[in-house]
């Protein structure tokens, strides 16, 4: 498998164009040792280019989940492809699929692909898409970029999927995180119930709690201008992840008992694209006329705590 890696004498990323420019290793230089910022890959995820087991997955034309599988936009339906166990659409269609390397240093890394070009797209529009990931010290840059090709407005969505580690050293026994929220989407599933409500106190991340191990969060939020915070106290390492005003969401999940956990910046909620046919305002849902484009930036820092 062709991977490509930037990397300089703080931060290390490995990127694997041919599994959807998936990430499977970010990597940071602490007291003389990398440590894994983000959850490794395991070899047997890569030789079965599973992006859903890699270090990070990205998100196009859409995050999240469709219901049912069921798009409504203007006025039409439109089937998808249903690729999840709960019988919904999930997480976009370009994670499978093969990028193009546009050009690379050792600092950066550009990367394309055109829907025109692949095969069985669960899609009703064409598009091309694009990254950019940059590495400025210990400062890590994703660009994203997506063009409606087609001749009909299509709504769009994007954001990327990251796994962190919860343990960057065995000094580490929590891990401490404050997200830039406002609001949580009501629902006992992935999928909405309507628009988002004041954060309940239980899962209020606005202000900087310890990450438990031993409950399930799987929510996406109505995201805030600001910076999600993570620290790991043990290790005297923090992170701060800021996402253009483009990423309106964010959703955390943390699986009980796993040495990982998500935070997601996104443009729309869950089933944002059918909440806002119904007449739900406010879900992030981007609609492009033919030929134009919608593009944002995320950048992680890693900063120790000295």
């Amino acid at each position: 498998m062709n991977l490509r890696t930037i990397r300089n004498d703080q931060t290390a990323v490995t990127v694997c164009p041919e599994v959807g420019s998936s990430i499977c290793s970010m990597r940071y230089h602490l007291n003389g040792k990398w440590v894994d910022i983000m959850r490794p890959t395991t070899q047997e995820a890569m030789a079965a280019k599973d992006p859903g087991a890699f270090s990070s997955f990205h998100l196009m034309p859409y995050s999240n989940r469709i219901e049912n599988g069921i798009l409504h936009f203007r006025g039409k339906t439109y089937p998808l492809f249903r690729n999840n166990a709960d019988g919904h659409a999930i997480h976009g269609v370009v994670r499978d699929m093969p990028w193009k390397v546009r050009s690379e240093d050792g600092q950066q890394l550009k990367v394309g692909l055109d829907s025109r070009e692949q095969e069985n797209v669960n899609w009703p529009w064409p598009f091309s898409c694009g990254m950019t990931f940059r590495l400025d010290g210990n400062v890590f840059t994703i660009r994203f970029c997506i063009r409606n090709e087609g001749s009909e407005v299509m709504p769009v969505g994007f954001g990327t999927h990251p796994y962190f580690s919860r343990k960057l050293t065995e000094q580490d026994d929590r891990v401490l995180v404050k997200l830039p929220v406002k609001g949580l989407y009501p629902g006992n599933t992935p999928i909405p119930t309507g628009k988002w409500i004041p954060v309940p106190r239980e899962l209020d991340f606005s202000e900087e709690r310890i990450l438990r191990e031993d409950r399930l969060v799987d929510n996406c939020f109505r995201a805030v201008d600001g910076s999600v915070m993570v620290q790991w106290p043990g290790s005297g390492v923090a992170m701060t992840m800021e996402a253009d005003p483009v990423f309106e969401n964010l959703i955390l999940y943390t699986p009980p008992g796993k040495p990982f956990f998500a935070i997601e910046p996104v443009t729309n909620c869950n089933n944002g694209f059918n909440m806002a046919e119904s007449g739900v305002d406010d879900t992030g849902t981007i609609c492009l006329r033919p030929g134009e484009e919608a593009a944002g930036n995320i950048r992680i820092t890693i900063r120790e705590n000295r």
